[in-house]
């Protein structure tokens, strides 16, 4: 049997659909940012709980510094599933930023495994309900908003595949589209996805991701 060949990103993206945002954020913090906790633009980070407690240093683009538990804010924890995530603030390495993040390009391909298990659950999720006497999943609304999503799906995988580079604007833009479509299936799902053990917990985790790494730049740069 020949081995399938896995494009480079598309194992935290797969990770993320079939394993969820902390299996995938660990696997993304190991691959990226071994041993350092990996820091937003106003020096904020929000990972699991393991790597935070183990990181000895911290990261910025290109940009690394040891890291001075003394000098960082009191962790707060969130919750998602059984598991535990940690934010923090950290004071930011000396030097400029990597034009493209290898740490914001990750958590965009990982955003958008998230997002397609999310649209996999509004599928499961409408197949079963009906109303008045049809199935949700054949009416027009619904048929609209479900290809709305995976054409925003489809379009980011292209974009998100091998050699993909972005500036930090376009970086921003592809998180924001991620956010989008997550929002479009969110309101598919009703109070459902809202449930404490719903999948709108990891699409609120994962916008929660794009506030903390991928914030708007300074300037108007355009979407890629």
């Amino acid at each position: 049997m020949t081995a399938v060949r896995e494009e480079p990103g598309d194992a935290i993206r797969r990770t993320a659909r079939e394993h969820g945002l902390v299996a995938a954020l660990t696997a993304l913090q190991a691959e990226v940012a071994p041993d350092a906790l990996p820091l937003g633009p106003a020096g904020h980070a929000l990972l699991p709980a393991g790597p935070v407690g183990s990181a000895r240093g911290v990261l910025r683009g290109g940009r690394a510094a040891p890291r001075d538990r003394a000098a960082e804010s009191a962790p707060r924890t969130v919750r998602l599933h059984g598991e535990v995530l940690v934010a923090l603030r950290h004071p930011l390495p000396p030097g400029p930023d990597d034009p493209c993040d290898r740490w914001v390009l990750g958590l965009a391909r990982l955003r958008l495994g998230l997002s397609e298990a999310l649209l996999d659950d509004c599928v499961e999720y409408l197949s079963a309900r009906t109303f008045g006497g049809s199935p949700l999943l054949t009416r027009q609304l619904v048929g609209d908003s479900l290809a709305e999503a995976l054409t925003e799906h489809l379009e980011l995988r292209g974009l998100l595949g091998p050699g993909a580079r972005f500036t930090a604007g376009e970086l921003t833009a592809l998180h924001r589209a991620v956010t989008r479509a997550d929002r479009v299936l969110l309101r598919l799902l009703g109070g459902h996805g809202f449930r404490a053990d719903g999948p709108g917990q990891s699409a609120h985790v994962s916008e929660l991701l794009a506030d903390v790494y991928a914030a708007a730049p300074a300037g108007n740069e355009v979407a890629p």
